[in-house]
């Protein structure tokens, strides 16, 4: 029995051991949660920035710049809000018409299209023409078009830029004349018109 008890606690031991060292072999060490920086409070004119098309950045006197930017009608009104960080714009740009009245609000994670964007009519009605979604850079997730008079134009659902789900459009008098899945490439259901879309200038284009 006493000869037992060594060699039983030897064994335990060994156990132990190599459990630590499997969990130190399949423990995967952290990854490190990027953070944004949060933007400083200060304003330039957009004019006072320069914008280089082969590195995509904005500067401010050669620096990468962070804060924000405006520009102005020529009476003075507020026209656009742009926010930067480290060279890139970020977080929520804010357009306006001439009448004071919103005309464009758009959201940007590190220089590329990311969360909600909403545009509305230049009318006197201002009616909300698109509500769109993004997920860094790409169209993603329900895209909703209306008339300009208000009525419902298309609901549309895209996965990173490509049909997927649902695809609908109206009629001004609410009538369906494309209602269709997209599945995997392929489509089941009524297309009676093409819902064809592609990116340009950071805007979806449209053809029937």
């Amino acid at each position: 029995m006493k000869g037992i008890l060594p060699i039983l606690f030897l064994l335990s031991s060994f156990v132990i051991s190599c459990v630590e060292k499997a969990d130190r072999k399949t423990t995967k060490p952290s990854v490190p949660v990027e953070t944004v920086d949060e933007i400083p409070d200060t304003t330039v004119d957009i004019s006072l920035l320069h914008y280089d098309n082969k590195t995509s950045q904005w500067t401010l006197d050669t620096l990468l710049y962070s804060g924000h930017a405006v520009s102005y009608y020529q009476d003075g009104v507020l026209k656009e809000k742009i926010s930067f960080l480290i060279g890139k714009k970020q977080n929520q740009s804010t357009q306006w018409f001439a009448d004071k009245h919103l005309k464009r609000i758009l959201n940007y994670h590190r220089g590329k299209l990311h969360g909600e964007k909403k545009s509305w009519s230049p009318d006197g009605n201002h009616i909300l023409l698109s509500h769109l979604h993004y997920q860094m850079g790409k169209a993603h997730g329900t895209q909703t078009f209306w008339y300009p008079t208000g009525e419902l134009y298309k609901k549309l659902t895209l996965n990173m830029g490509r049909e997927e789900g649902m695809q609908q459009a109206f009629r001004k008098n609410g009538e369906l004349y494309a209602n269709y899945e997209a599945r995997n490439g392929r489509i089941f259901g009524l297309k009676k018109a093409a819902l064809c879309y592609g990116l340009e200038d950071e805007e979806i284009q449209y053809e029937e």
